[in-house]
């Protein structure tokens, strides 16, 4: 590794400096704040929040981490992987999660440099999902301190993909949820809703695919920077990964269903519409004969001097529509 002298004042970064029996966090500053841990037998784990290429080329100078890598870090449309140059290991992530409701999924990229006795972990933003592993790494008495830096690693994509599963279960909740409404309602902005739904789901799938792959790649690295005892533990969240996809087709399958029945639903009600007009305009097909009839004006024409013919005409009126609406109701038309 090499020293470095740069300085981003405007910058934190937390350091944890840890093995089993040990166990520091410091506020760094100054990355020449480092230099003092880099011959240490000791392991550690440098957080950085910021995607600033200033701090992050002190940084790659520091750990003599390839340029290559730093451009992945920077880039933060990059797809999820793995890579391993000659210093280190780099893995790109992404950390998925919402602050509301989960049609508003945000995306964060996690960028992990794994070396031989420390990890660095770049965000993007302040959010993170990691308390609980820093609070894990305070604790002598577990496993995180006798491990290497690919367990540590580990541990905060373990958190990451947990983090899947609470969105999954947001989208359970919000399908039954749109269910319950479409069942009860036929309103036109349900459909918008759905399809809104349809892309919180396609935006986790498009995530959790290369997710599954980098998995799969570090269960058959050979790389010196991922210790074999370590596998058992990646192949069980890679196994997490197959269920989130294997949910999330079942996921797509219920809102397929769900786009059917409101479309069933409108056609339905369209039906029962027509099938108003229908039986109205039926009734009034006689009344509008016998109008029409009587209504042409001929001279010759007996009933018009009749002297009960208009009461007469009413009385055909009122008989032909009841007699319809009671055939039809007998026959459960309406």
């Amino acid at each position: 590794m090499k020293s470095s002298d740069n300085i981003n004042p405007k910058l934190s970064l937390e350091l944890y400096v840890y093995e089993e029996n040990f166990f520091e966090k410091h506020h760094i500053t100054d990355l020449s704040q480092l230099t003092p841990y880099l011959s240490a037998t000791k392991k550690f784990w440098l957080n950085v929040v910021s995607l600033d290429n200033e701090l992050l080329s002190g940084i790659a100078d520091i750990f003599g981490i390839h340029a290559l890598a730093i451009d992945d870090i920077v880039n933060s449309q990059q797809r999820p992987k793995l890579e391993e140059f000659e210093n280190s290991l780099l893995l790109v992530a992404k950390m998925l999660y919402t602050k509301s409701d989960i049609s508003r999924i945000q995306a964060e990229q996690v960028s992990f440099i794994i070396g031989k006795n420390y990890l660095i972990s770049i965000q993007e933003e302040d959010f993170d999902l990691f308390d609980g592993v820093r609070t894990r790494l305070e604790n002598p008495a577990g496993k995180m301190r006798k491990m290497g830096p690919d367990y540590l690693a580990y541990t905060l994509m373990d958190a990451i993909i947990d983090e899947y599963f609470l969105l999954l279960e947001k989208l359970y909740d919000k399908t039954e949820q749109l269910e319950d409404l479409i069942m009860a309602d036929h309103h036109k902005s349900l459909l918008s809703t759905i399809y809104k739904h349809r892309k919180s789901m396609q935006e986790i799938k498009k995530v959790i695919w290369p997710t599954r792959e980098i998995l799969s790649a570090w269960k058959k690295s050979e790389s010196i920077f991922l210790k074999k005892k370590t596998l058992p533990y990646v192949n069980n969240i890679y196994e997490h990964t197959v269920e989130i996809i294997e949910n999330l087709e079942m996921q797509r399958e219920s809102i397929t269903t769900l786009v059917e029945i409101y479309m069933t639903n409108i056609s339905l009600k369209q039906n029962e519409v027509m099938k108003t007009l229908t039986i109205i305009a039926t009734i009034f097909i006689p009344l509008t004969f016998i109008a029409g009839v009587y209504g042409m004006n001929f001279e010759y024409m007996p009933e018009l001097q009749w002297k009960y013919a208009y009461l007469s005409t009413w009385a055909i009126f009122i008989i032909a529509t009841g007699g319809m609406v009671y055939y039809f109701k007998k026959k459960k038309w309406f």
